[in-house]
């Protein structure tokens, strides 16, 4: 399986609850961007996404959909996500890493083969350091995408995009 883990693009800080900041432009403008390097990584490698998994907080919503739209402007024919769109809770910023872990290893043994995480820190990294047992194996900065071949128990970094 392999699984792009991305944090959500820069929010600002003007919300009455954390669960509600917005993206600013700037986070905008970088999924968007991520979304553009996604989607060539995708076409170089005939890769379509089994499953897309958000966190229901805005700024992870604002991010998928930003990176979603520099997907469709690199390759506007062909849709690069297959199946659902699951927005979870699991995936909130005190989301436990081993519930997803557990939820990935369930789609893996139900046939998914590439999956799409917009989440948060610490969960991005916690995630990270579960999958792979590495601790200093990505730096986690607003909508830094890294992808993980999780092919047996312990998975590796196999890219980290910067944007």
């Amino acid at each position: 399986m392999n699984i792009w883990i991305m944090r959500h693009g820069e929010a600002g800080f003007n919300a009455a609850t954390d669960s509600e900041r917005p993206l600013t432009e700037n986070g905008r403008k970088t999924a968007y961007k991520q979304g553009q390097w996604l989607a060539k990584r995708f076409l170089e490698q005939s890769i379509v996404l089994d499953k897309v998994i958000v966190s229901p907080y805005l700024r992870a919503q604002q991010t998928f959909e930003a990176l979603n739209e520099g997907m469709q402007a690199v390759d506007f024919k062909r849709n690069l996500v297959n199946s659902s769109i699951e927005i979870w809770e699991g995936v909130t910023p005190g989301g436990d890493p081993e519930n997803v872990k557990n939820y990935l290893d369930f789609l893996r043994e139900e046939g998914a083969k590439n999956i799409l995480i917009v989440s948060h820190l610490p969960l991005v990294y916690d995630l990270v350091v579960s999958l792979t047992q590495h601790q200093d194996s990505v730096h986690f900065y607003p909508a830094v995408i890294a992808e993980i071949d999780w092919k047996t128990d312990f998975g590796k970094v196999s890219a980290i995009e910067n944007p």
